[in-house]
């Protein structure tokens, strides 16, 4: 079934515009269009489209220049864009468009069917794309619940053991000290275990998170990154209490605090905000 989508179109001549304009919203697509990469960049950062059809040569900011500007911005860098040119045709252009960071390379003069056909195989590479990450996010947080869940299993045959360690008269002190040495560092390993575990498995999944966070907001701190993690993955404050260990409301706390410290307004939602790193 065919789902519209929010595409922006870039060409300095309105003529073009207008065309692949009409093409795209027979189709319901919703079409935003812009005159120079400069405008088109500005859009892309408020409105999100879901693909951008955009010219190489252009007046103020070409097509390439502003491809590389939206792969370098973490809000913009997952938006497609198909290059779209007259003159710059050859198998060297073809690189440098890639190389910016294109997804697809149109020549003119443009044809109806073909702007269908790529826009359309476009807009499903990238909801695979979406589809594959949102799989991954699921399979993550199934994870941590998992890994919880064992830590829970382990922590409770821990306190049976010191139970009957204390019910125990015919321990020695020595051995009790040894015992209960010994169950405190069990009990840090699978810890820390786990979360290196979910550490490794989350960045395999989101690589650039926590360096795209942490260059934009260097106060951060590990307790807020780790916060930040779990709030990546859509968790609630019940949930992240659950794997953590701690209160709800503490996790209400540090949220507040986080929102804080990455300035947000009111009105911004937390997990969307850091979704876009």
């Amino acid at each position: 079934m065919h789902t519209p989508k929010k595409i922006l179109v870039v060409d300095d001549d309105i003529a073009i515009v207008d065309m692949i304009s009409d093409i795209l919203i027979e189709k319901k697509h919703q079409v935003l269009g812009a005159f120079n990469g400069k405008v088109a960049y500005e859009i892309a950062q408020t409105e999100t489209p879901d693909l951008i059809i955009m010219d190489w040569e252009m007046p103020v900011q070409n097509g390439i220049e502003t491809t590389r500007l939206l792969k370098e911005n973490e809000s913009t860098r997952d938006i497609p864009v198909i290059i779209i040119t007259g003159r710059m045709t050859s198998t060297s252009d073809l690189e440098t468009a890639f190389e910016a960071g294109s997804i697809d390379f149109i020549r003119k003069p443009i044809e109806a069917a073909e702007i269908l056909a790529r826009s359309r195989s476009m807009l499903l590479l990238a909801e695979y794309h979406k589809e594959s990450i949102r799989r991954k996010d699921w399979e993550l947080t199934n994870l941590t619940k998992t890994n919880q869940n064992s830590i829970v299993a382990v922590s409770e045959l821990i306190h049976l053991v010191e139970e009957i360690m204390q019910s125990c008269k015919t321990i020695d002190h020595f051995t009790q000290k040894e015992l209960t040495q010994n169950i405190q560092k069990v009990k840090l390993n699978l810890r820390n275990n786990t979360w290196e575990h979910f550490q490794e498995y989350f960045n395999k999944v989101h690589p650039d998170f926590s360096s795209n966070l942490l260059k934009s907001y260097q106060t951060i701190s590990p307790e807020e990154l780790k916060l930040a993690y779990f709030l990546r993955l859509n968790m609630s404050s019940k949930e992240i209490a659950n794997i953590t260990n701690k209160e709800i409301h503490s996790i209400d706390i540090a949220r507040y605090r986080l929102r804080k410290k990455l300035g947000l307004e009111r009105n911004e939602k937390l997990q969307e905000f850091l979704m876009k790193f």
